[in-house]
């Protein structure tokens, strides 16, 4: 059987290990209930049981799909997002600006660039002959 290699994989390892772990920690659990344990190795395993119980955390929250730092990774992510989105409106609006004050400066500089030549014209200052009509 070939597993996917997009991370599922991973979750699935992930999984079936946590449901192991949290298998062993019932076993003993239940060994302990019915054996009693010799003092030399008590501390041994006391020890080792706290630590499997400490990850008992951890492994439920595998099994159940979740990880700790989830939320926070999200909302770092929606921050970032939310920055940038802000940064290109911003930009884009700054852009718009631009092309507005370019196109009415060419619109003006066109008008009145065509304004004087029709005054020029009109005066007899523009030097054409035959292209204006100053015989009016």
């Amino acid at each position: 059987m070939k597993l996917p290699s997009n991370g599922v994989a991973r979750d699935i390892r992930h999984f079936f290990g946590s449901l192991l772990i949290f298998g062993m920690i019932v076993g003993i659990m239940a060994y302990l209930t019915q054996y009693e344990i010799p003092q030399t190795n008590r501390d041994l395993l006391t020890t080792l049981v706290g630590m499997l119980a400490a990850s008992l955390a951890m492994i439920i929250s595998t099994i159940t799909g979740t990880r700790p730092n989830e939320l926070q990774e999200a909302k770092k992510t929606i921050q970032s997002l939310e920055t940038k989105i802000d940064m290109l409106v911003s930009s884009k609006d700054m852009l718009e600006a631009m092309v507005i004050k370019l196109q009415d400066d060419t619109i003006d500089r066109l008008l009145l660039n065509n304004t004087l030549n029709y005054d020029d014209c009109k005066s007899g200052k523009c030097g054409c002959k035959n292209e204006c009509s100053n015989e009016s």
